[in-house]
Formats: structure tokens, C-alpha cells, sequence
């Protein structure tokens, strides 16, 4: 998907543009820690060890500091901070927002991988080797040949080294090469910093590299060229270096942990060109490794990063509904579905009740710390939680959406229709009303439970499972004798409104079931799309009020078709889904009046979808 209407943006007003102090800022920061690292770096450990216990720290110091501190001024204070690890850094909330982290992790990634591992474990073996004549002994020769480059290997140098011979000394990343990578990060930071200074009211853009110039894309080229050449020496090695370069450079410039689909395809595309092309002219003699480099990889890699400066919110969404497939599906669940040929209806039902556990039970984390709605990041506690929803409710645009969502649907409340809202306080009122009503108090009745189990039958989203009923109501606390009085606290009625809006949100949580059938039936040759009627026998949001908790279940039904889609297209399967969330409730004895309000747990605002494909019933054969 191209966004065409969003190009690099080269205003100035809104902090996008990289002023000479704020490129000069960078530069300091990157030269701080380069100079620290490069004197309190171990010559005796390898290059990657080095850059995971000594480069980790400084970086995420120059993190806070450029994203949360005073960049102004002097930084005479980095160093002490460096030298401490376990100093508390004040700068900033607690914790890295998930995607800044992401960023940060991608860059120390990159420096990792800047030498290739073999070179730097093959350095000054020799020399050490060697006896004092310059000869290898014959005890050396045998020692030397079972070194292998795994820990076993260096544990056995390292016991080789502990009888006074001199301790072997590893290649190191070099002062330009380092100074560049981290200059390049921290513009990057300072380009993020500057456009929260100038939008206070906005959160955090992550990914910036939109704005960024010619002058910066090439330098990015150029480190992945250098880095390739660094790491490549033979054919079978281009392929798995180059496409590992790329996604780990990607991942940075995006701010996301895991590649969507589309960007692992544009990066193979790349690789698979630019082999066809080396391996073309290496055989005709034209070009040697470096030229080649120069010559195809540069413009190939050039072009990628346009790619994604005209397209990176559509591909950092995708990237994160990745990360939310890839952390509420199996992985095996997953693989099996995406590989799987269905031969016929009756295939696929045989396949989803052998996978029956797993399909019923797919648990969804709660929407604010997936940063649903556009969190910098999710916490933990139940002021995290309160905040995030507090912040996605007072946003205009989403409540106003959610509640056009609101209104396609029907909406009871165990069993009583709710009417429909154009506003957030309207909701409250008519949900208010709903839940202190005659009829709702008497369903929590003994007796009124009793008549809604007599009168249980079959919903319109009955399944192959068998399982979907219509819901149970009441719940236990009731006094035996039928004597019963309540009272929905007003802020549990408040606690209610903002589930439903979120629930309903086709653009946040509630289109996680979507994303998900699509991921398991979808494939090339159908298409996954929510299913359309006018007819609807059942709400389609169910809130069940009990004595102990309030249950919301959200239903929907996908079509799966085959494509191309035309008017005419018949329907291969259906596909019910139901996405439950449990709100636990405490009872509190007030002058004889039971309340009813919010307890909050550890499983607060987890939700459970289950996927069941539709009820089919045989028909005999007239033969």
C-alpha cells in the first residue's frame, strides 16, 4: 500500500528539521560515548561482548538524556553516568516507551554485527601461538586446532592463557566507524526530541525517517555497504548478511521489533537482485566485490529507503500487527494454518475441532499495553491502565468513530436492548438507566434467573462447536429468600461506557478477531471480510451484569471468499467469533443497599477470543 499523500515533509515550524545546534548536540553525544567507549573497552573480549557490556549502557543514558533531558549546555555529568551501571537515570519516565527500545535494541544490533565474528576471533591467534623463535610447537598446533568459534573454544584459550603466556587480544570496532553509527542515532533522537519540543500536546513521533534528507540516507547506505563488504567473503554468504543488514538497519529506522510481511518480501526482492546482478558481472570479470557494491547495491538500497520514507506509516502498522499476531497466536498454530490446502467445507471442520482448544481460547492482552491508542508505551499498574483510557476517551476523533462503530451494532444488557448514543455522555445515560431498571435488578433475581435458564435457546451465531448459547445472567450473593436490593455504583456505569467504547473501536481493540481470522484463513487466493445482514436476531454486544462481575462479549461473523470478489461471489465458509472481557466486581453493604463496583485484578482488561467456523448441517444425498 503506497501513501502517496504522505511524502517527506521539509517544513521547518513543526521540529522536523535538524537545526546546525541541535546536529552539533548530536555530534557531541556520539563523540562522548565513542571516546568512553573505546577507552574502557576489554582488548580481551570479543568485539560483540564488548559492545553488550560496555557500548548498552552509555547508549541508553544518551537515550534518556536527548528524549526526556537537558541536551543544552555542557554534558560533563555523561561520563560519571556512564561509569555507574547501576546508577538510576532520572531522565525521563521509568522504563524506554517499547518502540524507543525497539530502536535502541535494532542500533546496538547493528553494532554488533559491524565486524564480522570470525575476523575477530582469528586476530593475533597466531602471534600467541607462536614460541619464542617464531616457531609453532607441536603442543601449540593440537591446542590451536580445537579453538572453535564457540564459548566451549574460548574457554579453552582462556585456560591456555592462564599459565602467564600473554592474553589474547580481539579486533574492535574503530573510532570513525563507531563515531558514525552513533551520530547517525543520535540526530535521529534529537530530530524525535524536536518534534515533541515543538508539539507538547502530541505524542511521540518514533519513527522520523521521513523527514530525513539525501545527505543522511546516503550515510545509512554507506554503513550498510561497509558493514556488507565487512562480513561477506564468499557467494553463500551474501543472501543471509545482506537481508539481515537490512531488516536490523529497518527495524531501527521504524522504531518496531518484528518486519511485517510486505517489508521481509521488498527486502528479499532487493537481495535476490542484486545477487542476480553480482553474480553476473562477477562471472563476466566486470567488477570486483567493492565496485560491485558501489555500483548495484547503493542505487538498490537507496531506492528501499525512499520506499520507506513514502510509505512508513502504513508499513510501521503493519509491523505492528505483526507483533501483535506473533504475541497472541502459537507459533505452531499459526504455521499450521498459513501451510494448510482445505480440500472442502467438511475439511476445514474436521481441522478447527481437532485445533478446538486452541481456537476458543486465544487470549488478548489488555488494548493499553499493546498501545492500542498510540501510547508511547504500556504499563503495567492500574494507573497505566487508567491513564491510557482516560486519554483514548477524551480524544475527539476516537470516541466520535468508536461511537458511529457503536451505533452498527446492537447492544444489550442482559437481554434489554440499549439505545443508541451519538455521544459519550449519552451512553453513560442510557447504560445508566439500563443497569438500576426493574428488569435488570429482577434478572439478578433468584427467580429471574431462573426463568432466563428455562427460556435459554440457540443465538444467531450458533457454531460447528455447539457452544454458543444465549448468555447466562444473575450471578451468586443473592439472599436465599428472594430479598435482594442493588445499586450500580456511577462509577462502575463511567467503568462500562469506556469498555464499550473500546470494545466497538474497529481501528483499536475491536479489530483484533478480524486481523486474526484473516491471518489463519486468509491466504493469496481469499479474502476475509466481516460479514453483512440486515437481519439480526441477537446483540451483537452482549454486557452480562452479575452479582460478581460484568461480562462483556463482543460478536461478529466473517465470510471467507474466494478471490477475485464480484457480486455475485459465493461464500466458501463462515467464521463466528466471540471476543469476551470479565470485569470483576466487589460488593460493599451500604445502609442495606448492595454496591456493585469495579475490583481490579491482574487479569484486568485481558480479553479471550474464541474462532468457531458456523454451524453446517449435511444434507443427504437424493441418489
Amino acid at each position: 500500500m503506497s501513501l502517496m499523500s504522505s511524502p517527506p515533509r521539509s517544513s521547518t515550524n513543526d521540529g522536523s528539521a535538524i537545526t546546525p545546534a541541535a546536529s552539533s548536540q548530536a555530534r557531541l553525544f556520539a563523540s562522548s560515548i565513542t571516546s568512553w567507549y573505546l577507552a574502557t573497552l576489554d582488548p580481551h573480549a570479543p568485539h560483540t561482548a564488548n559492545v553488550e557490556s560496555r557500548l548498552r549502557h552509555p547508549v541508553h543514558v544518551v537515550t534518556r538524556r536527548i528524549l526526556y533531558g537537558a541536551v543544552e549546555g555542557a554534558q560533563e555529568d555523561l561520563e560519571v553516568a556512564f561509569n555507574d551501571d547501576e546508577a538510576e537515570i532520572k531522565d525521563g519516565p521509568e522504563v524506554l516507551s517499547r518502540r524507543s527500545a525497539a530502536r535502541m535494541e535494532a542500533f546496538l544490533a547493528s553494532c554488533s554485527v559491524a565486524l564480522r565474528e570470525e575476523d575477530a576471533d582469528i586476530e593475533n591467534i597466531e602471534p600467541k601461538a607462536r614460541n619464542e623463535g617464531g616457531e609453532v610447537s607441536n603442543g601449540q598446533k593440537k591446542t590451536q586446532g580445537k579453538v572453535t568459534n564457540s564459548e566451549t573454544g574460548t574457554l579453552i584459550r582462556a585456560r591456555s592463557n592462564s599459565s602467564g603466556k600473554i592474553p589474547k587480544t580481539y579486533r574492535q570496532i574503530d573510532h570513525g566507524d563507531l563515531m558514525h553509527r552513533l551520530e547517525l542515532y543520535c540526530r535521529t533522537l534529537r530530530r524525535i526530541r524536536s518534534i515533541m519540543d515543538a508539539n507538547p500536546s502530541k505524542e511521540m513521533e518514533e519513527c522520523v525517517i521521513q523527514y530525513e534528507g539525501k545527505k543522511t540516507i546516503r550515510s545509512r547506505v554507506f554503513l550498510i555497504i561497509q558493514t556488507y563488504l565487512r562480513n561477506v567473503d564468499c557467494v553463500r554468504d551474501v543472501h543471509k548478511t545482506l537481508m539481515g543488514l537490512i531488516s536490523r538497519d529497518t527495524l531501527g529506522v521504524l522504531a518496531v521489533e518484528v518486519c511485517c510481511d510486505e517489508l521481509r518480501s521488498a527486502i528479499e526482492r532487493l537481495t535476490s537482485e542484486y545477487e542476480h546482478k553480482v553474480s553476473f558481472a562477477s562471472l563476466a570479470f566486470l567488477s570486483s566485490p567493492d565496485n560491485s557494491a558501489e555500483t548495484h547495491l547503493a542505487p538498490l538500497l537507496t531506492k528501499y529507503f525512499e520506499y520507506l520514507q513514502m510509505n512508513w506509516h502504513s508499513l510501521v502498522s503493519k509491523c505492528e500487527l505483526e507483533r501483535m499476531l506473533r504475541a497472541v497466536l502459537d507459533k505452531d498454530l499459526r504455521h499450521f494454518f498459513k501451510d494448510a490446502v482445505f480440500h472442502s467445507v467438511g475439511h476445514i471442520l474436521d481441522v478447527c475441532r481437532s485445533y478446538r482448544e486452541s481456537l476458543d481460547n486465544i487470549a488478548l492482552p489488555p488494548p493499553w499495553k499493546e498501545g492500542v491508542f498510540g501510547m508511547a508505551g504500556g504499563g503495567n499498574g492500574s494507573t497505566d491502565m487508567d491513564a491510557a483510557i482516560e486519554k483514548y476517551c477524551s480524544d475527539a476523533n476516537l470516541v466520535k468513530q468508536a461511537l458511529r462503530d457503536l451505533r452498527r451494532e446492537v447492544i444489550t444488557v442482559n437481554g434489554q436492548v440499549l439505545s443508541p448514543a451519538h455521544s459519550a455522555m449519552e451512553l453513560a445515560e442510557n447504560l445508566g438507566r439500563v443497569l438500576n431498571s426493574h428488569q435488570l435488578i429482577f434478572s439478578l433475581s433468584p427467580k429471574g434467573r431462573a426463568m432466563a435458564k428455562k427460556s435459554k435457546k440457540k443465538t444467531a451465531f450458533t457454531s460447528d462447536f455447539g457452544l454458543e448459547i444465549e448468555s447466562d445472567f444473575g450471578g451468586s450473593g443473592i439472599d436465599s429468600d428472594g430479598s435482594f436490593r442493588s445499586k450500580i455504583e456511577p462509577g462502575l456505569v463511567d467503568v462500562l461506557t469506556r469498555r464499550l467504547l473500546i470494545a466497538a473501536s474497529r481501528t483499536g481493540a475491536g479489530g483484533d478477531a478480524y486481523f486474526i481470522v484473516r491471518d489463519l484463513f486468509g491466504g493469496d487466493e481469499v479474502e476475509v471480510v466481516p460479514h453483512h445482514s440486515q437481519r439480526i436476531d441477537q446483540g451483537t454486544i452482549e454486557i452480562i451484569v452479575k452479582m460478581n462481575a460484568v461480562i462483556i462479549k463482543s460478536h461478529a461473523k466473517f465470510d471467507i471468499i474466494p478471490k477475485p470478489i464480484e457480486s455475485d461471489t459465493a461464500v466458501l465458509i463462515q467464521f463466528h467469533t466471540t471476543t469476551t472481557e470479565t470485569i470483576a466486581l466487589q460488593q460493599k453493604l451500604d445502609s442495606s443497599v448492595t454496591l456493585l463496583k469495579e475490583k481490579k485484578t491482574n487479569m484486568t482488561g485481558w480479553r479471550t477470543l474464541a474462532i468457531r467456523p458456523a454451524y453446517y448441517e449435511k444434507i443427504p444425498s437424493s441418489h
